[in-house]
């Protein structure tokens, strides 16, 4: 099979990140060594093993590689009726530009585990879902009560604000409990943006949103449960709050950026601005409207993200990477401030660079500049 690793999505997780993972959904979920636990797409084996040296013994697996196992199974074609107490793993990753990598309602239509037992009608009707979604709704439909739980590495982006929202309100319906675990460790043998996501009910944690960063040392945020479609992914909210801390003392640029939107001229063959020289534009010069210029702030790029610069609103040609902001009264006239306002984003590119984890290129967000902080 061509592109068999993407497909399949075959990014086996290291042994090491396995046991901690393990130890983390333990810390948070006591079970006795009798529960009965699914694996469902156990690869190379890891969870398994690492589950049998903790003393669980109770466990299936299923693979559908039949390099990796002797006895191949496809977790959507296995039955629903088997229930357990914990489904633990690493479940494959959609890719978004190979459409086979995608799990499709349609592909098992004829099969006796048919998608409408585990799918919604309108996600029927979709077909095409993410497979990391798809594992979820199944493995919903066979947790055995209220005391199991999910237990899953995740691709970062399934905790972007505003994704995934079905899957996620389901799964609050579900569960009161979520920690969500991430750490600056390579977890593949490649590096792929990911994260431990533990989906339980608890006593001591009802109805909230445990996200840990961990870079030698735990870092631990607190959110009620309500916020489960807000931006959840552990290193953002570590170097919003604790990490490249923006200037407290400062003023929020929505303070000064008006929000009305702004429209300026774009193309990609004949513009004169991009993120190459956008930082030569960090002052207004002299006998020009200063009314003209506004700030224009590069929102996406690994390398790129954040640069900011005073662009000419009649003049300039812009490509497509950039987010421009307009001045409130009052300051539409200042040149002083637009310049330090200027000089204070791009003092502080790496926080923009920090605040954003994405499968692919950076990007930021309108809010991440308005919430961003000056002293002018």
């Amino acid at each position: 099979m061509e592109n068999k690793k993407e497909i399949l999505g075959q990014y086996f997780t290291k042994t090491e990140i396995v046991e901690k993972l393990l130890d983390l959904l333990f810390s948070y979920k006591k079970y006795s060594k009798k529960i009965s636990i699914l694996e469902p797409s156990f690869g190379t084996g890891n969870f398994i093993k690492e589950l049998k040296n903790k003393g669980y013994k109770n466990i299936i697996g299923y693979e559908i590689d039949n390099e990796l196992t002797s006895n191949p199974a496809d977790f959507f074609q296995t039955s629903i009726e088997d229930k357990f107490d914990l489904i633990v793993g690493n479940p494959p990753f959609t890719k978004y530009n190979l459409k086979d990598s995608y799990y499709y309602a349609s592909k098992y239509k004829e099969s006796e585990i048919k998608p409408e037992l585990y799918l919604d009608f309108s996600d029927i009707k979709n077909d095409k879902q993410k497979i990391e979604n798809a594992f979820i709704f199944k493995s919903l439909r066979q947790l055995k009560d209220n005391n199991s739980s999910i237990g899953f590495v995740l691709p970062i982006s399934f905790f972007i604000k505003n994704r995934n929202m079905f899957v996620k309100n389901k799964l609050r319906e579900i569960f009161s409990t979520i920690v969500i675990y991430q750490n600056d460790k390579v977890w593949f043998d490649r590096n792929i943006p990911c994260c431990f996501a533990l989906f339980t009910n608890t006593t001591e944690f009802k109805d909230k949103i445990i996200v840990i960063y961990e870079n030698g040392k735990k870092n631990e945020d607190v959110f009620n449960i309500s916020n489960i479609n807000e931006e959840l992914i552990p290193q953002v909210i570590f170097n919003k709050n604790h990490g490249l801390i923006n200037n407290e003392k400062g003023i929020p640029l929505r303070d000064y950026f008006s929000s009305n939107n702004i429209k300026a001229q774009k193309s990609f063959k004949d513009n004169n601005i991009s993120a190459k020289n956008i930082l030569e534009k960090n002052t207004i010069p002299k006998g020009h409207n200063i009314v003209d210029y506004k700030i224009a702030v590069v929102r996406v790029g690994n390398s790129s993200v954040g640069k900011c610069g005073l662009i000419n609103i009649k003049k300039d040609v812009l490509n497509d990477m950039f987010f421009v902001f307009d001045f409130k009264d009052g300051y539409n006239e200042n040149k002083e401030v637009k310049e330090k306002i200027c000089q204070n984003i791009n003092s502080k590119i790496d926080y923009f660079r920090n605040i954003t984890c994405r499968v692919g290129s950076k990007s930021i967000k309108k809010e991440n500049i308005y919430d961003f902080k000056v002293e002018v």
